[in-house]
Protein backbone atom coordinates (compact mmCIF):
# COMPACT_ATOMS: atom_id res chain seq x y z
CA UNK A 1 0.00 0.00 0.00
CA UNK A 2 1.61 3.56 -0.64
CA UNK A 3 1.80 6.13 1.87
CA UNK A 4 1.19 9.69 0.90
CA UNK A 5 2.08 12.84 2.22
CA UNK A 6 0.87 15.92 0.90
CA UNK A 7 2.86 19.23 1.72
CA UNK A 8 1.66 22.79 2.43
CA UNK A 9 3.25 25.12 0.60
CA UNK A 10 3.42 29.14 1.18
CA UNK A 11 0.14 30.31 1.23
CA UNK A 12 0.19 32.78 -1.56
CA UNK A 13 1.41 29.85 -3.78
CA UNK A 14 -1.56 29.25 -6.21
CA UNK A 15 -1.59 24.93 -6.44
CA UNK A 16 -3.47 23.38 -9.20
CA UNK A 17 -4.47 19.66 -9.27
CA UNK A 18 -3.16 18.30 -12.30
CA UNK A 19 -5.05 15.38 -13.84
CA UNK A 20 -3.82 12.79 -15.55
CA UNK A 21 -4.41 12.79 -19.28
CA UNK A 22 -6.93 10.72 -20.73
CA UNK A 23 -5.98 7.53 -22.57
CA UNK A 24 -2.71 7.19 -19.77
CA UNK A 25 -3.93 3.75 -18.41
CA UNK A 26 -1.65 4.33 -15.04
CA UNK A 27 -2.88 1.57 -12.52
CA UNK A 28 -4.42 4.23 -10.45
CA UNK A 29 -5.50 1.47 -8.10
CA UNK A 30 -2.04 0.19 -7.51
CA UNK A 31 -0.65 3.07 -7.21
CA UNK A 32 -2.93 6.11 -6.27
CA UNK A 33 -0.67 9.09 -7.73
CA UNK A 34 -1.87 12.33 -8.04
CA UNK A 35 0.12 15.73 -9.01
CA UNK A 36 0.03 18.86 -8.14
CA UNK A 37 1.37 22.12 -9.70
CA UNK A 38 2.76 25.08 -7.94
CA UNK A 39 4.46 28.07 -9.50
CA UNK A 40 5.53 25.73 -12.90
CA UNK A 41 6.68 23.09 -10.83
CA UNK A 42 5.02 19.47 -10.93
CA UNK A 43 5.16 16.87 -7.87
CA UNK A 44 3.41 13.77 -6.72
CA UNK A 45 1.68 13.39 -3.67
CA UNK A 46 3.87 10.32 -2.57
CA UNK A 47 6.23 10.29 0.69
CA UNK A 48 9.51 8.39 -0.51
CA UNK A 49 9.40 6.43 2.99
CA UNK A 50 6.57 4.88 2.99
CA UNK A 51 6.58 3.41 -0.58
CA UNK A 52 8.38 0.51 0.86
CA UNK A 53 8.10 -2.72 3.37
CA UNK A 54 7.40 -0.40 6.75
CA UNK A 55 9.29 -3.32 8.92
CA UNK A 56 12.19 -1.96 7.49
CA UNK A 57 11.88 1.61 9.68
CA UNK A 58 11.64 -0.21 12.80
CA UNK A 59 13.91 -3.75 11.79
CA UNK A 60 17.34 -3.71 12.96
CA UNK A 61 20.01 -0.79 11.63
CA UNK A 62 23.53 -1.99 10.99
CA UNK A 63 25.98 0.58 10.98
CA UNK A 64 28.46 0.81 8.85
CA UNK A 65 31.83 3.62 9.07
CA UNK A 66 34.17 3.09 6.21
CA UNK A 67 36.86 4.87 8.33
CA UNK A 68 36.14 3.79 12.03
CA UNK A 69 34.48 0.79 11.15
CA UNK A 70 35.59 -2.87 11.71
CA UNK A 71 33.43 -5.34 9.89
CA UNK A 72 33.89 -8.23 13.29
CA UNK A 73 31.65 -6.01 14.74
CA UNK A 74 27.99 -6.47 15.35
CA UNK A 75 27.21 -2.86 13.36
CA UNK A 76 24.17 -2.64 15.90
CA UNK A 77 23.87 0.06 18.48
CA UNK A 78 20.95 1.60 20.94
CA UNK A 79 19.96 4.23 18.56
CA UNK A 80 20.29 4.85 14.84
CA UNK A 81 23.07 6.91 14.00
CA UNK A 82 25.78 5.43 16.75
CA UNK A 83 28.67 4.39 15.01
CA UNK A 84 30.62 2.66 17.87
CA UNK A 85 30.35 -0.69 16.46
CA UNK A 86 29.90 -0.08 13.29
CA UNK A 87 31.37 -2.71 10.82
CA UNK A 88 33.87 -1.29 8.21
CA UNK A 89 31.64 -2.22 4.67
CA UNK A 90 28.18 -2.13 3.19
CA UNK A 91 28.22 -5.99 1.84
CA UNK A 92 29.29 -6.98 5.67
CA UNK A 93 26.18 -5.37 6.89
CA UNK A 94 24.11 -6.83 4.24
CA UNK A 95 25.31 -10.48 5.81
CA UNK A 96 24.51 -9.22 9.04
CA UNK A 97 21.12 -7.71 7.98
CA UNK A 98 20.31 -11.32 6.23
CA UNK A 99 21.14 -12.82 9.81
CA UNK A 100 17.78 -11.92 11.34
CA UNK A 101 15.46 -12.55 8.63
CA UNK A 102 13.56 -9.93 8.66
CA UNK A 103 13.52 -6.33 7.03
CA UNK A 104 16.49 -4.49 7.98
CA UNK A 105 18.44 -1.19 7.31
CA UNK A 106 21.47 -0.53 6.80
CA UNK A 107 22.73 3.37 8.47
CA UNK A 108 26.22 4.47 6.36
CA UNK A 109 28.36 6.90 7.57
CA UNK A 110 29.00 9.76 5.46
CA UNK A 111 32.30 9.19 3.07
CA UNK A 112 34.31 7.77 0.46
CA UNK A 113 33.69 3.69 -0.35
CA UNK A 114 35.40 2.25 -3.16
CA UNK A 115 36.65 -1.29 -5.01
CA UNK A 116 34.75 -4.13 -3.45
CA UNK A 117 33.09 -2.46 -0.47
CA UNK A 118 29.45 -2.52 -2.03
CA UNK A 119 28.95 -5.74 -2.57
CA UNK A 120 32.24 -7.35 -2.68
CA UNK A 121 31.88 -6.86 -6.24
CA UNK A 122 28.54 -8.22 -6.42
CA UNK A 123 28.43 -11.57 -4.29
CA UNK A 124 26.89 -10.51 -1.19
CA UNK A 125 23.24 -8.81 -1.35
CA UNK A 126 20.51 -8.30 0.35
CA UNK A 127 18.02 -11.25 0.98
CA UNK A 128 15.20 -8.77 2.92
CA UNK A 129 13.14 -5.69 2.23
CA UNK A 130 16.67 -3.31 3.13
CA UNK A 131 17.03 0.68 3.17
CA UNK A 132 20.89 1.93 2.19
CA UNK A 133 20.66 5.25 3.66
CA UNK A 134 23.79 7.56 4.34
CA UNK A 135 23.38 8.94 7.34
CA UNK A 136 23.16 12.99 7.01
CA UNK A 137 25.50 13.09 4.41
CA UNK A 138 26.60 11.98 0.84
CA UNK A 139 28.08 8.19 1.07
CA UNK A 140 30.18 8.25 -2.54
CA UNK A 141 31.21 4.48 -3.73
CA UNK A 142 33.73 4.22 -6.77
CA UNK A 143 34.50 1.22 -8.58
CA UNK A 144 37.98 2.52 -8.15
CA UNK A 145 40.72 4.81 -5.41
CA UNK A 146 39.50 7.58 -4.57
CA UNK A 147 43.61 8.42 -4.01
CA UNK A 148 46.13 8.03 -6.38
CA UNK A 149 49.49 8.18 -6.44
CA UNK A 150 50.77 9.62 -9.62
CA UNK A 151 54.55 9.38 -11.25
CA UNK A 152 56.21 11.89 -14.09
CA UNK A 153 56.86 9.86 -17.15
CA UNK A 154 59.57 11.58 -19.52
CA UNK A 155 57.06 11.71 -22.43
CA UNK A 156 54.90 13.79 -20.66
CA UNK A 157 52.46 11.72 -19.00
CA UNK A 158 52.17 11.00 -15.42
CA UNK A 159 51.37 7.10 -14.55
CA UNK A 160 49.88 4.88 -11.84
CA UNK A 161 50.06 0.90 -11.06
CA UNK A 162 46.40 0.95 -11.36
CA UNK A 163 45.41 -1.79 -13.50
CA UNK A 164 41.61 -3.04 -15.16
CA UNK A 165 40.63 0.32 -15.28
CA UNK A 166 37.46 1.53 -18.24
CA UNK A 167 37.41 4.94 -18.03
CA UNK A 168 39.23 7.78 -17.19
CA UNK A 169 37.70 11.46 -15.89
CA UNK A 170 38.61 14.73 -14.47
CA UNK A 171 37.25 15.70 -10.91
CA UNK A 172 38.78 18.89 -10.82
CA UNK A 173 37.23 20.07 -14.11
CA UNK A 174 33.60 19.36 -13.83
CA UNK A 175 31.04 19.79 -17.03
CA UNK A 176 28.30 22.68 -16.06
CA UNK A 177 26.15 20.18 -15.48
CA UNK A 178 28.20 19.32 -11.79
CA UNK A 179 29.53 15.68 -13.48
CA UNK A 180 33.22 15.11 -14.13
CA UNK A 181 35.52 15.36 -17.91
CA UNK A 182 35.86 12.19 -19.56
CA UNK A 183 39.30 11.60 -20.73
CA UNK A 184 39.56 9.94 -24.31
CA UNK A 185 40.99 6.70 -24.04
CA UNK A 186 44.19 5.68 -26.98
CA UNK A 187 44.99 2.67 -27.98
CA UNK A 188 48.69 3.41 -27.19
CA UNK A 189 51.44 4.93 -25.05
CA UNK A 190 52.90 7.18 -27.87
CA UNK A 191 49.27 8.28 -28.83
CA UNK A 192 48.09 8.97 -24.99
CA UNK A 193 51.79 11.41 -25.07
CA UNK A 194 50.85 13.24 -27.99
CA UNK A 195 47.20 13.41 -27.10
CA UNK A 196 45.82 16.31 -24.17
CA UNK A 197 43.47 15.15 -21.53
CA UNK A 198 43.95 11.53 -22.53
CA UNK A 199 44.58 7.94 -20.98
CA UNK A 200 45.92 4.48 -21.94
CA UNK A 201 46.09 1.20 -19.90
CA UNK A 202 49.83 -0.38 -20.89
CA UNK A 203 49.69 -4.03 -18.90
CA UNK A 204 49.25 -3.11 -15.10
CA UNK A 205 49.87 0.78 -15.38
CA UNK A 206 47.63 3.85 -16.41
CA UNK A 207 49.05 6.85 -18.32
CA UNK A 208 47.36 10.07 -18.12
CA UNK A 209 48.09 13.00 -20.14
CA UNK A 210 47.12 16.05 -19.25
CA UNK A 211 48.09 19.87 -19.34
CA UNK A 212 49.62 20.35 -15.93
CA UNK A 213 50.46 18.42 -12.49
CA UNK A 214 47.60 16.37 -11.52
CA UNK A 215 46.74 16.14 -7.44
CA UNK A 216 46.02 12.53 -5.60
CA UNK A 217 41.69 13.52 -6.41
CA UNK A 218 41.94 15.03 -9.43
CA UNK A 219 41.42 11.48 -11.92
CA UNK A 220 38.56 9.13 -11.12
CA UNK A 221 39.30 6.17 -12.76
CA UNK A 222 36.61 3.47 -13.26
CA UNK A 223 37.86 -0.15 -12.62
CA UNK A 224 36.48 -3.07 -13.50
CA UNK A 225 34.28 -3.91 -11.05
CA UNK A 226 30.25 -4.54 -9.94
CA UNK A 227 28.96 -1.36 -8.83
CA UNK A 228 25.60 -1.14 -6.51
CA UNK A 229 24.53 -4.66 -8.49
CA UNK A 230 21.31 -6.23 -7.06
CA UNK A 231 20.78 -9.59 -9.73
CA UNK A 232 18.76 -11.50 -6.87
CA UNK A 233 17.54 -9.24 -4.63
CA UNK A 234 13.81 -9.54 -4.72
CA UNK A 235 12.09 -7.15 -2.40
CA UNK A 236 11.79 -3.83 -1.63
CA UNK A 237 14.57 -1.97 -2.15
CA UNK A 238 15.11 1.89 -0.61
CA UNK A 239 18.29 3.95 -0.97
CA UNK A 240 18.89 7.48 0.28
CA UNK A 241 22.07 9.49 -0.24
CA UNK A 242 23.81 6.84 -2.14
CA UNK A 243 26.38 7.90 -4.88
CA UNK A 244 27.53 4.91 -7.32
CA UNK A 245 30.33 5.59 -9.64
CA UNK A 246 31.09 2.53 -12.28
CA UNK A 247 30.45 -0.64 -12.85
CA UNK A 248 30.35 -3.08 -15.34
CA UNK A 249 26.80 -3.75 -15.13
CA UNK A 250 25.53 -0.59 -14.48
CA UNK A 251 26.03 2.17 -11.34
CA UNK A 252 22.75 0.70 -9.99
CA UNK A 253 21.63 -2.65 -11.35
CA UNK A 254 18.40 -4.28 -10.33
CA UNK A 255 17.62 -7.17 -12.60
CA UNK A 256 15.59 -9.95 -10.27
CA UNK A 257 11.95 -11.05 -11.33
CA UNK A 258 10.42 -9.33 -8.63
CA UNK A 259 6.57 -8.32 -6.74
CA UNK A 260 8.51 -5.00 -5.18
CA UNK A 261 9.38 -1.29 -5.05
CA UNK A 262 12.32 0.18 -5.46
CA UNK A 263 13.27 3.62 -4.43
CA UNK A 264 15.65 6.10 -4.75
CA UNK A 265 15.80 10.10 -2.73
CA UNK A 266 18.96 12.12 -3.53
CA UNK A 267 20.91 9.56 -5.30
CA UNK A 268 23.24 9.63 -8.27
CA UNK A 269 24.44 6.51 -10.85
CA UNK A 270 27.04 7.51 -12.84
CA UNK A 271 30.12 6.78 -15.24
CA UNK A 272 29.35 3.11 -15.63
CA UNK A 273 31.93 0.70 -17.47
CA UNK A 274 31.83 -2.51 -18.95
CA UNK A 275 34.55 -5.18 -19.10
CA UNK A 276 34.08 -5.72 -22.56
CA UNK A 277 33.75 -2.15 -24.18
CA UNK A 278 31.61 -3.95 -27.48
CA UNK A 279 28.73 -4.82 -24.63
CA UNK A 280 28.15 -1.40 -23.30
CA UNK A 281 25.90 -0.59 -19.92
CA UNK A 282 23.80 1.65 -18.43
CA UNK A 283 24.24 3.66 -15.73
CA UNK A 284 20.80 2.53 -14.33
CA UNK A 285 18.86 -0.47 -15.58
CA UNK A 286 15.59 -1.68 -13.32
CA UNK A 287 14.33 -4.88 -15.10
CA UNK A 288 11.60 -7.37 -14.17
CA UNK A 289 10.23 -5.41 -11.54
CA UNK A 290 6.11 -5.88 -10.83
CA UNK A 291 5.38 -2.81 -8.75
CA UNK A 292 6.50 0.97 -8.52
CA UNK A 293 10.14 2.06 -9.34
CA UNK A 294 10.56 5.81 -8.24
CA UNK A 295 13.16 8.49 -8.27
CA UNK A 296 13.23 11.73 -6.23
CA UNK A 297 16.37 13.94 -6.94
CA UNK A 298 18.52 11.55 -8.35
CA UNK A 299 20.96 11.63 -11.46
CA UNK A 300 22.01 8.94 -14.15
CA UNK A 301 24.57 10.24 -16.14
CA UNK A 302 28.06 9.19 -18.03
CA UNK A 303 26.35 5.66 -18.85
CA UNK A 304 28.39 3.18 -20.81
CA UNK A 305 24.68 2.87 -23.11
CA UNK A 306 21.66 4.28 -21.76
CA UNK A 307 21.14 6.77 -18.41
CA UNK A 308 17.78 5.65 -17.00
CA UNK A 309 16.76 2.28 -18.49
CA UNK A 310 13.54 0.22 -17.48
CA UNK A 311 12.45 -2.97 -18.97
CA UNK A 312 9.40 -5.42 -17.86
CA UNK A 313 11.18 -8.26 -20.16
CA UNK A 314 8.56 -10.80 -19.41
CA UNK A 315 7.49 -9.28 -16.28
CA UNK A 316 4.61 -7.51 -16.55
CA UNK A 317 3.20 -4.33 -14.18
CA UNK A 318 6.44 -2.43 -14.02
CA UNK A 319 5.30 2.02 -13.16
CA UNK A 320 8.02 4.23 -13.09
CA UNK A 321 8.10 7.81 -11.12
CA UNK A 322 10.92 9.86 -12.21
CA UNK A 323 10.66 13.63 -10.31
CA UNK A 324 13.18 16.65 -10.03
CA UNK A 325 15.51 13.41 -12.01
CA UNK A 326 18.61 14.54 -14.28
CA UNK A 327 21.03 12.74 -16.84
CA UNK A 328 23.32 13.69 -19.61
CA UNK A 329 26.50 12.61 -21.59
CA UNK A 330 25.14 8.68 -22.02
CA UNK A 331 26.79 6.91 -24.51
CA UNK A 332 30.37 6.02 -24.59
CA UNK A 333 32.79 3.77 -26.77
CA UNK A 334 30.80 1.09 -28.93
CA UNK A 335 27.39 2.29 -27.91
CA UNK A 336 25.50 2.17 -31.12
CA UNK A 337 21.96 3.74 -29.28
CA UNK A 338 22.05 5.76 -25.77
CA UNK A 339 19.10 7.29 -24.55
CA UNK A 340 19.07 10.03 -21.55
CA UNK A 341 15.97 7.83 -20.29
CA UNK A 342 14.79 5.21 -21.78
CA UNK A 343 11.28 2.48 -21.00
CA UNK A 344 10.42 -0.89 -22.36
CA UNK A 345 7.83 -3.02 -23.43
CA UNK A 346 4.12 -2.02 -21.67
CA UNK A 347 5.53 -0.19 -18.64
CA UNK A 348 3.86 2.60 -17.31
CA UNK A 349 6.31 6.12 -16.38
CA UNK A 350 5.49 9.71 -15.04
CA UNK A 351 8.39 12.00 -15.40
CA UNK A 352 8.42 15.23 -13.61
CA UNK A 353 10.30 17.72 -13.82
CA UNK A 354 13.23 16.30 -15.53
CA UNK A 355 16.21 17.58 -17.38
CA UNK A 356 17.94 15.34 -20.08
CA UNK A 357 20.40 15.79 -22.57
CA UNK A 358 23.86 15.57 -24.31
CA UNK A 359 24.02 11.79 -25.00
CA UNK A 360 25.45 10.26 -28.19
CA UNK A 361 24.51 7.72 -30.78
CA UNK A 362 21.08 8.19 -29.40
CA UNK A 363 17.61 9.76 -28.45
CA UNK A 364 17.35 12.05 -25.51
CA UNK A 365 13.83 10.72 -24.21
CA UNK A 366 12.43 7.48 -26.14
CA UNK A 367 9.45 5.35 -25.60
CA UNK A 368 9.44 1.66 -27.08
CA UNK A 369 7.42 -1.42 -27.83
CA UNK A 370 3.93 -0.71 -25.45
CA UNK A 371 5.08 2.16 -23.01
CA UNK A 372 3.01 4.63 -22.10
CA UNK A 373 5.16 7.96 -20.83
CA UNK A 374 3.51 11.51 -19.34
CA UNK A 375 6.02 13.99 -18.58
CA UNK A 376 4.91 17.04 -17.11
CA UNK A 377 8.02 20.09 -16.97
CA UNK A 378 10.64 18.07 -18.97
CA UNK A 379 13.04 19.58 -20.34
CA UNK A 380 15.42 17.83 -23.29
CA UNK A 381 18.32 19.30 -24.75
CA UNK A 382 19.55 16.78 -27.64
CA UNK A 383 22.89 17.48 -29.50
CA UNK A 384 24.09 14.31 -31.18
CA UNK A 385 26.19 14.89 -34.07
CA UNK A 386 26.05 11.52 -35.57
CA UNK A 387 23.64 12.67 -38.27
CA UNK A 388 20.51 13.03 -36.34
CA UNK A 389 19.89 14.74 -32.95
CA UNK A 390 16.27 14.22 -31.28
CA UNK A 391 14.77 14.89 -27.92
CA UNK A 392 11.75 13.28 -27.92
CA UNK A 393 10.53 9.78 -29.90
CA UNK A 394 7.63 7.59 -29.62
CA UNK A 395 8.54 4.22 -31.31
CA UNK A 396 6.19 1.25 -32.13
CA UNK A 397 3.25 1.41 -30.76
CA UNK A 398 3.87 3.40 -27.63
CA UNK A 399 1.98 6.46 -26.25
CA UNK A 400 3.59 9.65 -24.87
CA UNK A 401 1.95 12.94 -23.67
CA UNK A 402 4.36 16.17 -23.06
CA UNK A 403 2.44 18.37 -21.06
CA UNK A 404 4.12 21.83 -20.23
CA UNK A 405 7.87 20.36 -21.86
CA UNK A 406 10.56 21.69 -23.56
CA UNK A 407 12.45 20.45 -27.04
CA UNK A 408 15.59 22.03 -27.58
CA UNK A 409 17.26 19.71 -30.96
CA UNK A 410 20.42 20.61 -32.77
CA UNK A 411 23.85 20.29 -34.12
CA UNK A 412 23.47 17.73 -36.85
CA UNK A 413 22.36 17.12 -40.10
CA UNK A 414 18.76 16.39 -38.76
CA UNK A 415 17.44 17.60 -35.56
CA UNK A 416 14.03 16.43 -34.38
CA UNK A 417 12.22 17.81 -31.50
CA UNK A 418 9.92 15.27 -31.57
CA UNK A 419 9.70 12.45 -33.36
CA UNK A 420 7.07 9.87 -33.81
CA UNK A 421 8.14 6.78 -35.54
CA UNK A 422 4.67 4.47 -35.45
CA UNK A 423 3.58 5.79 -32.03
CA UNK A 424 1.52 8.23 -31.02
CA UNK A 425 2.85 12.10 -29.23
CA UNK A 426 -0.02 14.17 -27.51
CA UNK A 427 1.07 17.84 -26.50
CA UNK A 428 -0.04 20.56 -24.20
CA UNK A 429 1.91 23.63 -23.48
CA UNK A 430 5.04 21.78 -25.32
CA UNK A 431 7.62 24.15 -26.69
CA UNK A 432 9.90 23.70 -29.53
CA UNK A 433 12.83 25.94 -28.51
CA UNK A 434 14.79 24.08 -31.38
CA UNK A 435 14.11 21.34 -34.36
CA UNK A 436 11.24 20.35 -36.18
CA UNK A 437 8.49 17.17 -35.96
CA UNK A 438 9.14 13.87 -37.96
CA UNK A 439 6.37 11.41 -38.24
CA UNK A 440 6.79 7.89 -40.04
CA UNK A 441 5.39 4.83 -39.59
CA UNK A 442 1.83 5.95 -39.29
CA UNK A 443 3.30 7.79 -36.65
CA UNK A 444 1.04 10.84 -35.26
CA UNK A 445 2.09 13.57 -33.28
CA UNK A 446 -1.17 15.97 -31.92
CA UNK A 447 -2.75 17.77 -29.25
CA UNK A 448 -4.94 16.70 -26.04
Amino acid sequence: MLGMAVGLGAQWSMTEKVVLPSGFTWDVARFPVSVTRTAGRFQSNLSPRDLVNPAIWTGAAIHVDGKGGDDANSGLAAQDGDFSAAKRTIHAAFAAGNATAAPYRVIVQPGDYEESAFTRNGNDEPDQPVAILGWGGRVRYRTGPWSIGWSADLGGTFSTNVSAVRRAFRTDQLTPEGLYTELSQTADLATCEATPNSWCLVGGTTHVKTSGAIGAGDIALIRSFHGARFLHHADDLYLENIHCEGGITGALHVDASASRNVVGVNCSFRYSAPSNPLAPKDAVQVRRTNGLVAFFGCDASYGAEDGWSFHEDGTPGLHVLMQDCTGHFNGAGQASSANALTGHDAMRMIDLNGRYGLSRNGTELHCIQNTQIWCAGTSVVARDTDGTSVAFKCSNQSKMWLQDTTADAAGAARNYAIEANAGSVYTRGHTNLAGTVETSSSGSISGF
